[in-house]
């Protein structure tokens, strides 16, 4: 691994440190002890339905929604346990070759990072702008999530094959930003709902993520099929192109 790549994983990892410290130690902590475990649950369940995105490592998964929920409804250290234990469900799930320590604590601690700047994001919007819409909040939280996110995870892919951060991060935004989107827009409808109806009836939105997911890896697969096909189609028309001559 390159040596900037190693100084990247342990700045992203120590930072990564002091945001989890930063929201841990903010009070308070769980004021609805039985709506945050159905979340940390139900989080961690959906971390281990994992998409993973052409031409990348990495896996997204639907456990986000909770996270951009518990920016919504919780406090920030019950969203971060969410959030921290949801990556690490998501990285070692039937990964298909076990993760080092330090890829689990880079994932964990960019997702830190991320919720931290999403979470003051949306209290910003709260409080300078007085904004109490959930869509507008939940739409600046979803935006710079996945900003912070895929900026980070791009950064530590770029240095390690030394490819252009700017073409890999394209590759990450073009597959997953819709996802991110809608995401935001389920989170947003069952923070609405909650609000009118309560956090339980709510959760019966979260099955059009469900579904989401399952286009999404039906599309992800085809197109993976037919990334494949390409070159064969291409060494078969060589090969008849050769006998030709």
């Amino acid at each position: 691994m390159p040596t900037n790549a190693k100084f990247y994983i342990s700045a992203v990892s120590a930072a990564g440190l002091g945001a989890m410290a930063y929201a841990f130690l903010n009070p308070p902590w769980p004021h609805d002890l039985v709506r945050f475990c159905a979340y940390f649950l139900l989080a961690s369940i959906a971390a281990t339905l994992k998409l993973r995105l052409p031409g990348l490592t990495g896996t997204m998964s639907i456990g986000f929604v909770f996270v951009l929920l518990g920016i919504s409804e919780l406090t920030l250290p019950e969203t971060m346990l969410i959030a921290c234990a949801g990556v690490a469900v998501q990285c070692l799930w039937r990964a298909k070759s076990r993760p080092a320590p330090v890829q689990v604590l880079f994932s964990v601690s960019g997702v830190a990072i991320a919720l931290v700047l999403a979470y003051g994001g949306a209290r910003l919007v709260r409080t300078q702008f007085h904004a109490e819409s959930v869509s507008i909040v939940l739409a600046v939280a979803t935006c710079l999530y996945f900003a912070a996110n895929s900026l980070l995870v791009s950064g530590v892919l770029s240095l390690v094959r030394r490819e252009s951060f700017r073409g890999v991060w394209q590759q990450c935004y073009l597959f997953a930003f819709p996802y991110y989107v809608l995401g935001g827009g389920v989170a947003g409808l069952m923070a609405a709902s909650g609000r009118q109806f309560g956090w339980k009836p709510a959760l019966l939105i979260l099955p059009v993520m469900g579904m989401a997911f399952m286009f999404y890896r039906l599309y992800l697969a085809r197109l993976t099929m037919l990334s494949a096909s390409i070159p064969f189609k291409s060494a078969s028309l060589n090969a008849v192109q050769t006998r030709s001559a």
